[in-house]
């Protein structure tokens, strides 16, 4: 039986195909009067071909149903980050490199599970995790104002709880192979730097030669919350040198490359992770510098008010808040003790 006009139409393919059933619609007309089509899919067989016409008759859509994750993503970020932060621009973009491995899926074709492989995958902190689901949720939540899907399945992801891993340190064996290795990479010796002196790689890569004082070997810095903004973090002896070299080097800020300032997403995964592969260390995440420093200080029983004071941590308690005027000599006596 012929199909009205304007149904569509269905066909078989030539050649040996999985899905040899070809379902469209005329579209419209193009310049040179040629008819233009919208192919609604592929199926395997004329019974499934015929149903998902009907379907389509019955709720139409357009080719933008077809759009992909990469698609709309460029689509977003477009609009997006002329409007953001660069910290949060860059937080999307590294959250983007973990989700980008769906980029050539539809849109209406994601589910949980496919964004859920992703993140167990991951094997990163649930901070870390949880910004790859911020970022997918909105991606759905713009899709779904467009009607291009009907299901956020970002909102269901569930992420890793807040296992030791999370605040696992370097060993000593590892610890030791970074410092062999600073002796002859200068991204190794960053490792060191953010090792002992607690920044976290943000901080690291924000400092300007301004913030370097070399005649009392201190660094004034930190850029999370008022206890960790503007904290001074005394050089610690093993890293003296290399600090030297950093601030002699050509540039504005500290930790440069070529002179131009380094971004988070590319020092973790141009600089950091490839230093850590050629000193045989595992792939523990920047962060784990914080954790290694905290680390070292309280096994050399450096008292906890010293280590949040460097570190930059809010969570005092009341004794240690009344120490509001440590100077610098005690901090360099505390830092000292690793």
């Amino acid at each position: 039986m012929r199909n009205p006009n304007g149904y569509g139409s269905i066909y078989k393919l030539s050649g040996n195909r999985r899905k040899p059933w070809i379902v469209r619609k005329t579209a419209g007309w193009g310049e040179n009067d040629e008819q233009l089509y919208l192919t609604i899919g592929y199926y395997e067989s004329r019974k499934l071909a015929m149903a998902a016409l009907a379907e389509y008759n019955k709720n139409p859509y357009t080719e933008r149903q077809f759009i992909t994750l990469d698609e709309l993503y460029k689509e977003w970020s477009k609009t997006k980050y002329d409007k953001i932060g660069h910290k949060t621009k860059e937080s999307y973009e590294v959250a983007w490199n973990h989700l980008s491995k769906l980029k050539d899926m539809k849109m209406r074709d994601i589910r949980k599970s496919h964004m859920q492989n992703i993140v167990d995958e991951m094997n990163l902190s649930r901070s870390s995790c949880h910004k790859v689901k911020v970022l997918a949720g909105l991606l759905f939540k713009h899709a779904s104002a467009d009607d291009i899907i009907s299901k956020n399945y970002a909102e269901l992801l569930e992420l890793p709880g807040d296992t030791a891993k999370e605040k696992e340190a370097f060993s000593d064996i590892e610890l030791k192979a970074i410092e062999n290795l600073a002796k002859t990479d200068e991204w190794a010796s960053t490792i060191l730097i953010l090792i002992y002196t607690g920044l976290r790689i943000g901080e690291l890569l924000t400092l300007t030669k301004f913030n370097v004082d070399l005649p009392n070997m201190c660094i004034t810095g930190g850029i999370k919350s008022d206890a960790g903004k503007n904290r001074v973090i005394p050089i610690h002896t093993k890293i003296q040198e290399y600090v030297s070299l950093w601030y002699n080097k050509p540039g504005s800020y500290f930790i440069s490359r070529n002179g131009n300032k380094v971004s988070v997403n590319f020092y973790r995964t141009d600089l950091y992770y490839p230093a850590l592969e050629h000193a045989k260390v595992r792939k523990l995440s920047p962060h784990t510098t914080r954790h290694t420093f905290a680390s070292l200080m309280a096994r050399a029983n450096v008292d906890p008010i010293f280590i949040q004071k460097i570190i930059g941590h809010a969570d005092y308690s009341t004794t240690a808040n009344i120490y509001t005027h440590l100077d610098i000599q005690t901090l360099k006596t505390a830092i000292e003790c690793i």
